[in-house]
């Protein structure tokens, strides 16, 4: 069992915000494929910490993969009620950019906690805003950016939603999970 994960930059370069379509088809007919069915063509470079803070709330609200950002997390309970979430970031699909000696990056991390009826009962998050060594840069490079939430689970949480957010570009990476 194996799995890929393709990537691509848009040859239409006119950002008019409109919705397009992704189609991605393979020759074998016993092999399952999973993506995103489109995205919305949006210069990052243009937008709000407003306009990100609304593309984060509506990524985590229909709790479909984003994968802009590519992450995995760990959730353990570490007291009655409370979970700690550790994200792994990989930093390869992060924006670094040179900051004398350094790479500078600036990414936050969101956790939410959903009901069984799609409510959000709560949200947590943090920001990264660093720059790091040459010596750690390559450590991250390597292993991944590690950022943990803590936070309380509300009675009635039933799925965790998380988002990483490129702040430099808006990229976004999405997972849920119990």
């Amino acid at each position: 069992k194996a799995s890929y994960t393709l990537g691509y930059y848009p040859q239409n370069r006119k950002w008019d915000e409109r919705y397009r379509k992704i189609k991605v088809r393979v020759d074998e007919r016993d092999t399952a494929v999973r993506y995103r069915k489109g995205y919305f063509a949006i210069d990052a470079a243009q937008q709000t910490d407003r306009e990100r803070e609304n593309d984060i709330a509506t990524a985590l609200e229909l709790g479909v993969p984003a994968t802009q950002v590519l992450f995995m997390a760990q959730a353990d309970h570490t007291d009655p009620g409370k979970v700690r979430v550790v994200f792994f970031i990989d930093v390869h699909t992060l924006t670094a950019e040179d900051a004398g000696g350094g790479e500078k990056m600036n990414v936050s991390v969101y956790a939410s906690v959903y009901d069984g009826h799609g409510k959000n009962l709560g949200t947590r998050g943090t920001k990264v805003d660093r720059t790091f060594d040459a010596a750690t840069y390559q450590q991250i490079l390597a292993k991944g950016m590690m950022v943990p939430i803590d936070m309380e689970i509300p009675t009635g949480g039933q799925e965790l939603r998380l988002a990483v957010l490129d702040n430099k570009t808006g990229f976004i990476g999405t997972a849920s999970g119990p």
